[in-house]
């Protein structure tokens, strides 16, 4: 049923010329992390492997197939010369030797004056 579905997907997405890195879980445990989704061919999953390995399985032993998102794009740096970055530089220091910063906790309110009649 899981494996209908995912076809389905893979149709969508033999249309789109952008490569989506997937992971193919086999009934028996194992799993394949892929370059891109298989194809289905004469009942037979097509796929490559992040090593470059090019294998087919029956469609009866793959249990799931699931599309992986999108890497998120690494931090970027800070520069130690521009003086709007200090305050992150700081806290990036700090993190790095173990301590962290507190967040002050919230002013306590102001009893309001009450006006004498």
């Amino acid at each position: 049923m899981r494996v209908a579905a995912v076809l389905s997907l893979l149709a969508v997405l033999a249309d789109t010329p952008v490569t989506v890195p997937a992971q193919m879980r086999l009934k028996d445990g194992t799993i394949y992390d892929l370059k891109e989704p298989p194809y289905l061919k004469n009942g037979r999953f097509v796929f490559t492997t992040h090593d470059g390995k090019v294998l087919s399985l029956a469609e009866i032993e793959v249990d799931e197939i699931t599309l992986q998102p999108p890497s998120a794009p690494g931090r970027a740096a800070s520069n130690p010369h521009d003086s709007h970055q200090l305050g992150a530089i700081a806290r990036e220091q700090r993190r790095s030797k173990g301590s962290y910063t507190l967040l002050a906790p919230a002013p306590t309110p102001r009893p309001k004056k009450r006006k004498s009649p």
